[in-house]
């Protein structure tokens, strides 16, 4: 039997992130099997101001009209919402919860959402870390539970030869990689990221035969710059800023090692580690920091193996010893997280509700 569903989001294309593309995704499997209304948001957060009490009425007018008894939140901000529907309409009431929007560090934030959250039905958080966050703030470990992110492997997965797939590697970042091992880190700049600590403490310990793409731009970008002039590494390190998603494909299916070596900087949490399954999905083994949400992202051993925070010796034998086939990262990858495969633990979720 189809179950009928409403999803609220304030996170949805043709903006582009995180929430939006796990927003998307979602509504997008459970309209192609189930009776599914949205309520979105697809303009700048200046328009939360309307979209918020629109998103109450028009919550409330669905259910009772279709007599509907599931809604679904796509992120915490939005509990509120869901505990004033949950009072009027009788309906229950699950939220997907990431990470900073349980941890935002204002005072206000913190008195509102989590105990909000904690009055809905059921919180799906997308890491083990991001469910230790919520009960930390009082939300009962009975009410939480963990399904990871989700990516869509036909999106990254390009079936070209390791020839072909190198020549374009090579336009890409403008030198030629012939004898390389090619490790890469996508992502913001960020200092949570670590990837100014990876190239200063890390990269200068490989030996030549190893280059390292960086894709992707943010306040860290000039620091990271600043750190190649230092070691002398820019024939090594590449800055290759924003890329367009065909490069970024590129780049997970050509390279060797996807590099996530994220440090712990409070307030800012890793919710899950998302770069991580979509680089999977093209075959690409991860070497990881070893904390937060970034633990669900990786499956030891099989897609790819976490080191210590700042454990420069962990990261540099782990690269040198990588071993793992790709083939097989991939097939671990897809059977996990293809959204075919998160869609069908949400379902089984709101059918129990």
């Amino acid at each position: 039997m189809k179950l009928e569903i409403l999803f609220v989001s304030r996170n949805y294309p043709p903006r582009v992130g995180g929430l939006e593309a796990f927003s998307y995704n979602l509504i997008k499997e459970f309209e192609a099997h189930e009776i599914t209304h949205k309520i979105t948001l697809d303009k700048s957060y200046i328009h939360l101001l309307w979209f918020l009490p629109y998103a109450l009425f028009k919550g409330f007018f669905i259910t009772r009209k279709n007599g509907m008894s599931l809604i679904h939140l796509c992120d915490g901000f939005l509990a509120p919402i869901g505990v004033i529907l949950k009072y009027f309409t009788g309906a229950q009431i699950s939220i997907t919860i990431h990470g900073l929007d349980i941890t935002y560090k204002r005072l206000f934030y913190q008195m509102i959402i989590p105990c909000c959250v904690a009055r809905l039905d059921k919180v799906i958080c997308v890491s083990h870390s991001t469910r230790n966050e919520c009960i930390r703030r009082g939300i009962s470990p009975l009410q939480c539970i963990v399904i990871p992110n989700g990516m869509r492997p036909e999106e990254f997965y390009m079936p070209l030869s390791r020839d072909d797939l190198r020549c374009q590697l090579e336009k890409v970042v403008g030198v030629s990689l012939k004898g390389k091992t090619v490790l890469a880190t996508v992502g913001r700049l960020v200092p949570r990221k670590g990837v100014a600590w990876f190239v200063d403490s890390v990269i200068p310990c490989l030996d030549t035969s190893y280059i390292y793409l960086i894709a992707g731009d943010g306040p860290e970008y000039r620091r990271i710059q600043a750190i190649l002039e230092h070691h002398h590494i820019r024939d090594r390190v590449f800055l290759l800023g924003r890329v367009s998603d065909e490069e970024r494909n590129v780049i997970y299916n050509a390279s060797d090692i996807l590099i996530m070596p994220n440090i712990t900087i409070p307030d800012d949490v890793e919710g899950f580690g998302i770069v991580a399954i979509e680089a999977g999905s093209c075959g690409l083994p991860v070497i990881a920091a070893n904390i937060q949400g970034i633990r669900d992202a990786v499956i030891e051993g099989k897609t790819g193996c976490l080191v210590e925070e700042g454990d420069v010796n962990g990261f540099i034998e782990k690269t040198e010893r990588m071993s793992l086939k790709k083939e097989n990262v991939r097939s671990v990858v897809n059977s996990i997280f293809d959204w075919k495969e998160i869609y069908k633990r949400y379902r089984d979720v709101m059918v129990k509700l």
